[in-house]
């Protein structure tokens, strides 16, 4: 933040946060920021040695799958990741799938919320954030994502975590899914949407 506050215009808002998904930093720069886009992403590359890409979000969500545009700010263009959250372990490239750190702690509550031998429904379960743990866990999860990236890397990940006997994958329309869930009779306790 110090070296920012020396190359930024005086009075110009610091950025001092991001999300960090594996080794990229996600930024989201304001309009005045993007002037020197360039120079803060070199700033965090540089100071941050975990970090290998730094993106800024360059438009909103707007794709069925869930997936935005971004801009490489610095270091390599490579979006292929790995994360660990709670001990789970998800394989993913950050540019074809939806995905948020932000809600590590809301993935984590909703599965300690489930009883015993629940099963769940998760309707749009992207790489597998709440469907991995609550298999973890022991329920068997019934997991669905329109997004087919999403489902390749869910499969992936069920198998890094050693839970793809208790995961089983669709990939449809979340409406289509839990639809047809119900017209063959299929059990489920919780649905996540």
């Amino acid at each position: 933040e110090e070296v920012l506050r020396q190359l930024l215009p005086s009075g110009m808002e610091i950025p001092h946060s991001f999300e960090g998904v594996g080794h990229i930093a996600h930024l989201n720069l304001r309009d005045e920021q993007l002037p020197f886009k360039d120079v803060i992403g070199r700033v965090l590359l540089d100071k941050n040695p975990a970090i290998r890409t730094v993106v800024n979000k360059s438009g909103i969500i707007s794709s069925v799958y869930r997936q935005f545009a971004m801009e490489v700010l610095a270091g390599e263009p490579d979006f292929n990741v790995e994360v660990r959250e709670h001990g789970h372990i998800f394989r993913f490239d950050y540019s074809q799938v939806y995905w948020n750190s932000r809600l590590s702690s809301e993935h984590r509550r909703l599965v300690m919320s489930f009883d015993k031998g629940d099963i769940v429904c998760d309707a749009c379960c992207g790489v597998g954030p709440f469907a991995i743990p609550a298999a973890k866990a022991g329920h068997v999860v019934l997991a669905n994502d329109l997004n087919p990236s999403a489902v390749e890397y869910l499969r992936e990940n069920a198998r890094l975590n050693k839970v793809a006997n208790k995961i089983e994958c669709f990939n449809m329309d979340a409406r289509a899914f839990v639809r047809q869930l119900v017209a063959d009779g299929r059990e489920f306790h919780h649905v996540i949407m």
